[in-house]
């Protein structure tokens, strides 16, 4: 008995040791510093400000005409219940009745919504948390703003893979930590794993790690339905890195549209339809066309600034930001991520909307490279800083109070 005490206080005192030598590894490494103080001070801001106005009370009275008079208390009712009530809409309750329920088994139905335009990595990721934490809205809201800080880590070495210096860097971790709707990042839905998993699969193709490459690809199709963008995005790194002379690696990026293809074998399994995640897309209001016509659609009436679920203004200068960036990595010789950014704007435009632009700028992260790029010139960093930070209060402000444009 004291021998096994002393081999389990030998183990104790080891692991000790691991924990103090790899916590010290990350203290040193500039990514890990950066990417914690910006995603500490953004998650900050967003829970502060969803929790002030979750427990916000307006009412009106006559004094001197009619004036609201507002009262912010925090012993309404519980700051965890509040934040349930804040995410308890929009996509958020589509995926986290996938992770509880699943998916519905019925026969493929046009003209009504659907849980099959949400793909199941994130969920099945979501059920697993749930099952030790008991619950799935906060859950998902803990488990999403971990993987938005494994992502920004990534982000920063991404960056200076590509020839960015540190303070490049530093500066497209800050822009998407403070992005004007990065308060998604936080959310129980997918973009935190689909900026982590795009991220990564790019950070390994540069590294020349292929297979890894290929495999991280795939997990993100099987994410969201843009991870299959990362083929011909990681097709162009290839030629780029390899002068077109080819070698058995190649074949890894094969691999990318096998979580596409498992989603849609199990559709087929259940609906009859294995294009059921593009075709419910009609229910949403979305269908096939030019992708220039959204853009086309808002310049004809700008004064519009939104329109029920759609902040115009906002995505139509995401989207024009993202077609900028992306001529600018071309000139750059760039490719690769040109055609990403490219590709990753030119789809969802393609569906005749610009709802959610935003949000799928945010995960376009070449778009923040280049940004973070841009943002050498003082002028312009204290632009964005001061742009992204006022919005991305006032946007939470307008999510937590479920107005409709700030929740897509």
């Amino acid at each position: 008995m004291i021998f096994n005490n002393s081999k389990f206080a030998i183990s104790s005192i080891n692991l000790a040791t691991c924990a103090r030598q790899f916590l010290s590894r990350a203290l040193l490494d500039r990514s890990v510093r950066q990417a914690f103080f910006a995603w500490a001070l953004s998650r900050f801001v967003i829970f502060a400000v969803m929790i002030l106005v979750a427990h916000l009370t307006v009412e009106e009275t006559a004094f001197g005409g009619t004036v609201q008079t507002a009262r912010i208390s925090l012993h309404r009712t519980s700051i965890a219940r509040s934040l349930r009530s804040v995410v308890r809409a929009g996509d958020s309750w589509w995926h986290a009745g996938i992770a509880e329920e699943g998916y519905e088994k019925r026969f493929f139905t046009a003209g009504e919504q659907h849980n099959w335009a949400f793909f199941p990595l994130y969920p099945l990721l979501l059920r697993a948390a749930a099952r030790i934490t008991g619950g799935y809205l906060l859950t998902g809201m803990l488990l999403s703003s971990l993987l938005f800080f494994f992502a920004l880590v990534l982000l920063h070495k991404t960056a200076i893979a590509f020839g960015g210096d540190a303070g490049t860097a530093d500066r497209a971790i800050f822009y998407t930590a403070f992005f004007p709707v990065s308060y998604f990042f936080s959310l129980p839905m997918t973009e935190s794993l689909f900026l982590l998993l795009s991220v990564g699969s790019f950070y390994a193709a540069k590294r020349n790690r292929w297979w890894m490459a290929g495999s991280i690809g795939a997990l993100a199709s099987a994410t969201r339905a843009p991870g299959i963008i990362l083929l011909p995005a990681l097709f162009v790194l290839y030629l780029q890195q390899y002068r077109w002379r080819w070698r058995w690696n190649f074949l890894s990026l094969f691999i990318i549209p096998s979580g596409l293809l498992a989603f849609m074998f199990y559709l087929h399994a259940i609906t009859l339809n294995a294009f059921a995640f593009m075709d419910v897309q009609a229910a949403w209001g979305r269908q096939g066309g030019l992708f220039l016509a959204p853009l086309y659609n808002y310049l004809r009436d700008p004064l519009e600034v939104s329109s029920v679920w759609d902040f115009k203004a906002l995505n139509f200068i995401a989207a024009a930001t993202s077609f900028a960036c992306s001529f600018w990595l071309m000139r750059r010789r760039e490719w690769s991520l040109a055609v990403y950014a490219l590709l990753l704007v030119v789809l969802p435009l393609s569906s005749l909307s610009l709802q959610s632009l935003s949000r799928y700028t945010m995960v376009n992260f070449p778009v923040l490279l280049i940004l973070g790029f841009a943002g050498r010139s003082t002028v312009i960093d204290q632009a964005l800083r001061t742009a992204f930070i006022t919005l991305l209060a006032l946007l939470t402000a307008l999510y937590t109070a479920h107005f409709s444009f700030a929740m897509v």
